[in-house]
């Protein structure tokens, strides 16, 4: 929120606090805001569950649509437009890809949601198509496709654990001013994690079919 913006109802300076310092009326988030900020959070990546779970149960206690039943048409639209906003910061902060993609947009340097489907780096490339080959010859008919998917499962775990360590570290790096080489190492691991967690996604529709 800008700091010198005014309060919609008494005009007065409203600050970049969500209720007016002056009147006390509560004040339309700020669509562009830092969503750590919205759940008082610091930036950063790494963020307990817990934490991140008790934040978020504050936040919607303070701007629930039933405090402001008996106040005004504005708030009352507000105060939904503050949950509204809360709910995106609770779910976007709460998967490690959509919070990195938020700290690098927080950076200056917004990593595309959906880049090519075919990775750039021909190592990486060579690892997927071998993975999506194995995936591929599991029969979920067959009686080793349990025993078999978890493999794989546990296999690309570890590499989505791999892939989220070296994107701690680059965007750790980043935060502390090492520059744009280390923003774009953070995209290519992201783009790594999100294979990843798309093939995890598949293994769980093929599990599902098991039973």
């Amino acid at each position: 929120m800008s700091a010198a913006r005014a309060c919609w109802s008494c005009k007065g300076p409203a600050g970049d606090a969500a209720f007016c310092v002056v009147c006390g009326v509560l004040q339309p988030p700020d669509s562009g805001a830092d969503l750590f900020a919205v759940l008082g959070l610091p930036r950063g990546f790494d963020l307990d569950r817990p934490v991140l779970e008790e934040s978020y149960r504050q936040a919607q206690q303070r701007f629930h649509p039933d405090r402001f039943a008996t106040r005004s048409a504005g708030e009352r639209r507000y105060s939904l437009e503050w949950i509204t906003r809360i709910n995106t910061a609770f779910q976007t902060l709460g998967n490690p890809l959509t919070r990195a993609r938020h700290l690098l947009e927080l950076l200056g340097h917004a990593a595309p949601e959906h880049r090519n489907t075919t990775p750039v780096d021909p190592a990486f490339l060579m690892e997927v198509m071998e993975l999506r080959e194995a995936l591929a010859e599991v029969d979920p008919a067959a009686d080793d496709a349990p025993r078999r998917l978890e493999r794989l499962r546990r296999e690309v775990e570890q590499r989505v654990d791999l892939e989220t360590g070296l994107i701690r570290d680059s965007l750790a790096r980043a935060m502390a001013g090492e520059g744009t080489t280390v923003l774009e190492e953070a995209v290519r691991h992201l783009d790594r994690l999100r294979y990843h967690q798309r093939f995890l996604e598949e293994v769980d529709r093929l599990e599902e079919r098991l039973f």
